[in-house]
């Protein structure tokens, strides 16, 4: 459960934890390190122990596997998982920080941080039920989980309203030299919202969803 995923953090090593929790923000006022080298390594490992459960336990396509797991690991889902531990008041940020939210992208890559200091802790077979068991992922595969399937449901509106939508992907580094993308939802030639993401896929359909929820609005 939630616990045994906290449990097993608790018990990794004093520094590790603090790295975990240390935001890029903290780091450069404090000339420390920051979590990011953490957050990359757990967003492999993340991906690793979710994939590795959809092959052994949900007998789909590659494409439907993919959406899945993309729907697990998503920050949206990982962000609910950092408010519902209640990490927040535990994140070291800096002066830019103050009195500004913390966005869910920073609650996310929090906890990919903490599972890569689970993971150098005890191990990928010591903490991948632990994991699991935090996203809820055997309860909502069970119950029949809903895909988030972004992009086809903004394809379908623009379609449905004939408007040309595209997207434009590029790629940055981050502060701890991780490679991530991002991307720009494009509807008739306007810029509607930006997405991020460790896959260039990941960043569309981020982007949108971001451009659905304007829309909306």
């Amino acid at each position: 459960m939630k616990n045994n995923f906290l449990q097993l953090f608790e018990k990794c090593d004093d520094k590790l934890k603090q790295r975990a929790f240390t935001h890029s923000s903290y780091a450069y006022d404090h000339k420390t390190e920051s979590n990011e080298r953490l957050e990359f390594l757990g967003d492999s490992v993340l991906s690793t122990i979710v994939s590795d459960f959809l092959f052994k336990h949900y007998h789909k396509t590659e494409g439907k596997m993919s959406k899945l797991r993309a729907n697990f690991v998503c920050t949206e889902s990982l962000a609910e998982l950092a408010k519902s531990l209640e990490i927040e008041p535990r994140l070291m940020l800096g002066k830019s920080f103050k009195g500004k939210k913390v966005s869910d992208s920073i609650l996310a890559d929090t906890i990919e941080s903490m599972i890569a200091a689970m993971y150098l802790t005890f191990g990928l077979p010591s903490i991948s039920s632990a994991v699991l068991d935090a996203l809820k992922i055997k309860e909502k595969i069970k119950s029949g989980v809903k895909l988030n399937d972004y992009k086809s449901t903004l394809q379908e509106y623009c379609q449905n309203n004939k408007l040309k939508l595209a997207y434009k992907a590029d790629t940055y580094l981050t502060k701890g030299g991780q490679e991530n993308f991002r991307s720009a939802a494009i509807i008739d030639g306007k810029f509607v919202a930006y997405g991020q993401g460790s896959t260039k896929r990941e960043a569309e359909q981020n982007a949108a969803h971001l451009a659905l929820e304007k829309l909306k609005k």
